[in-house]
């Protein structure tokens, strides 16, 4: 042993233990700042191993849990550090943001109050309440915070970013667009505020700059696939298919299993008229995620269009939507009607709908709102327009009571009906865009309707009936209907069309050869449709086809539609192909065809009344379900029924061999006959008649409650 030297290892001092969690502690800190959460975390524990009290490793210990994706950890070491150091503004605030997270709004609310009442000027505790508001939304009182976080932090990008969202909310979308560059004026590199602008530029329908939002965005590369997927809709809305299918395909690339994309994907291939493999992409999506709504919805559509597709199928896949979406709202939110059950006393009726504009959906169901009887009905006009236009200003005149639910939360509007005392309530869209069945599963109203804009059944047992007719839904059939039936006249109507703008004259007079038309969506034409039709072409040489459809305007559509006829035999010279155009012109395109040729398997329901009220006979196929029957319940009730064909010969029979005098009767004569049928006049005192018969029965009927308890466990 060398002189001097001690066997004995000195031991640390109290001052040196005590000052090791403080250098753990800045470590953590370090690590913490610079991104590295997992060696983050692993420190922080060491630091409250050594120190289980120290409000500093607990607080930050709990960030870096809720930055890791740990939201319960972080909120139970979180209040941990609270218990310690309850005085902490920057604390209670950051508990807020977490609570956010988990969707407890009201209690991230009081967190962030708590924060102020301790430090007024902590800018980050009103942005995080302003978060907290709009989740509850009172956005209102949301673009108030925000106002005050940006008063005190204004060059904090995000404040301007979430303000933005809140004023979007409101409806205020050009002061939306001015938070949004604020943001990006203060952070370029912001892509959500670049999302989110292009978001209100979508909705304001300016889908140029709403795509130069989405590619600057993109180009920014820190969310590829959101970006993506919002800029495919985009395309989609604009009738790109082809960019959108080329957008969907990037996006898929970067993230194959993309529930969105490939519901997206699957959108445009229905949109090309492939629906087998839209359903299946749309399939493939439910696989992935079973409760992604739009897929559902997309799938329920994708189907219709499907030759091989059964009512049984069709039926199953709407129930899917209750099952997975519509059963754990009704759980949550339905509460037992008490409405007035008298049966005989003036009915408050509620319509519900995102067309009340000009859409074809709306020429369906105006007739019957402006026909309503007031002394026995009051309407309630419910309404998603987003840009209003003349016809929203008009049926805003005709209603009693006029609601915009734009901005309404769907409890929000549920206790809007309520407040109302809607005894009726009719959904206009069924699976439709703009549909708000959220709400109807809620079951708000005593007696429930689905009705016109997308009449083929919801799959919602709270959707008491669906209107319809005994040929566009089968006695034998109604089994597999989540809703009872109830037959009118007609399944589906249309508001009769100005007499100026039709023509007496039968367009083979003038020309010596037969012109068939077909004014329906160009998504309905399917390949079997095309087959026929080109058949048709083929027995009689001499005769020429009209295609008209606003998607004709997308160069991709009309290249796959004059492929598919070439493939055939048919000289693309036979056809000839229209896009957009006023609805005038676009009817009085009608003036040209001798005879309409109905689409399958999705036939037209709107677009055959349109004709018949022109005067020109439809051909269509029966098929087997609500979709492709309904073209066939239309001619049954304007008194047609020698154009309805049960097969693709007897389809091609009828249209290649047609009586002319008979076509020609039809364009003098059919008008008046279907004002006598079903007319506005008589088919709403049918509705009205139905409504009444619905309302007495749920008068006689009191509250089952095995009914509601299973509709609770999902059945």
């Amino acid at each position: 042993m060398q002189p001097g030297r001690s066997k004995v290892v000195p031991t640390r001092n109290q001052a040196d233990k005590a000052y090791e969690p403080v250098v753990l502690l800045m470590r953590a800190r370090v690590l913490h700042q610079h991104g590295q959460l997992d060696e983050a975390r692993s420190a922080y524990k060491k630091v409250l191993k050594k120190a289980p009290d120290n409000f500093t490793a607990l607080h930050f210990y709990g960030l870096a849990e809720y930055q890791s994706g740990n939201l319960e950890l972080g909120i139970r070491s979180l209040k941990r550090a609270l218990l310690i150091e309850p005085g902490s503004a920057q604390a209670h605030s950051d508990m807020g943001i977490m609570l956010i997270a988990s969707g407890r709004f009201a209690d991230a609310v009081a967190a962030c109050d708590k924060a102020l009442a301790l430090d007024p000027g902590l800018a980050l505790a009103y942005a995080n309440r302003g978060l907290a508001l709009a989740g509850l939304s009172r956005h209102d009182e949301a673009v108030d915070s925000f106002d005050k976080s940006i008063e005190l932090l204004p060059s904090r990008a995000d404040s301007w970013n979430d303000r933005g969202n809140a004023l979007h909310k409101l409806g205020r979308y050009d002061e939306a667009l001015a938070s949004y560059a604020k943001a990006i004026e203060i952070d370029p590199l912001n892509d959500i505020a670049f999302i989110n602008r292009a978001s209100t530029f979508k909705e304001l329908k300016q889908f140029d700059q709403a795509l130069a939002s989405y590619d600057r965005a993109l180009s920014i590369g820190k969310r590829p696939v959101e970006a993506g997927i919002a800029r495919a809709e985009t395309l989609l809305f604009m009738k790109n298919v082809k960019d959108a299918l080329a957008t969907c395909t990037a996006v898929l690339q970067v993230e194959p299993n993309s529930v969105p994309a490939l519901t997206l994907l699957g959108n445009c291939m229905a949109a090309l008229g492939d629906a087998e493999t839209a359903t299946t992409l749309h399939s493939r999506a439910l696989e992935l995620r079973p409760n992604f709504e739009a897929a559902i919805s997309s799938k329920i559509f994708s189907m219709d269009f499907c030759a091989g597709s059964t009512i049984e199928a069709q039926q199953a896949t709407r129930k899917t939507w209750w099952t997975q979406v519509g059963a754990p709202i009704y759980r949550a939110c339905a509460v037992p009607p008490a409405n007035d059950r008298n049966p005989d006393r003036r009915l408050v009726v509620g319509y519900v709908s995102a067309d009340f504009r000009a859409h074809s959906a709306a020429f369906s169901f105006r007739p019957v709102i402006e026909h309503h009887d007031r002394s026995q009905f009051e309407v309630v006009l419910y309404s998603g327009v987003v840009i209003p236009d003349d016809v929203t200003r008009a049926f805003e005149a005709t209603a009693d009571k006029w609601r915009d639910m734009t901005h309404m939360t769907d409890q929000q509007l549920a206790d809007q009906i309520k407040q109302d005392k809607v005894d009726v309530l009719v959904d206009l869209s069924g699976h439709s865009g703009g549909n708000r069945l959220r709400v109807f599963a809620r079951k708000p109203a005593p007696v429930q309707v689905t009705a016109w804009g997308h009449a083929t059944g919801t799959g919602l047992p709270v959707m008491d009936y669906l209107l319809g007719d005994p040929v566009a839904i089968p006695v034998e059939d109604r089994h597999f209907y989540a809703e009872t039936i109830y037959d009118l006249p007609s399944i589906v109507i249309v508001e009769p069309l100005p007499d100026e703008w039709r023509s007496q004259d039968l367009p083979f007079d003038r020309n010596g050869y037969l012109t068939y038309g077909s004014l329906n969506r160009i998504s309905k034409i399917s390949d079997a449709a095309i087959e026929v039709w080109a058949q048709l072409l083929a027995a009689v040489p001499t005769s020429r086809l009209i295609l008209k459809d606003h998607q004709i305007d997308d160069p991709a559509v009309r290249q796959t539609l004059l492929e598919k006829f070439g493939a055939r035999g048919i000289a693309a010279d036979r056809i000839t192909l229209l896009g957009s155009s006023s609805r005038q012109d676009h009817l009085e395109t009608l003036k040209q065809i001798d005879l309409c040729l109905d689409p399958f398997p999705q036939a037209g329901g709107v677009s055959t009344w349109e004709a018949l009220y022109m005067g020109v006979a439809v051909v269509s196929r029966l098929g087997n379900a609500v979709s492709s029957r309904v073209g066939c319940a239309v001619l049954a009730a304007a008194g047609l029924p020698d154009f309805i064909a049960t097969d693709d010969a007897r389809y091609i029979e009828i249209a290649s061999k047609p009586d002319l005098e008979r076509l020609r009767s039809i364009r003098r004569g059919l008008r008046d006959f279907i004002l006598e049928r079903c007319g506005p006049a008589a088919y709403t005192r049918a509705v009205e008649d139905a409504y009444r018969t619905m309302w007495k029965r749920w008068c006689a009927t009191p509250f089952d409650e095995a009914k509601d308890r299973a509709l609770r466990r999902g059945r």
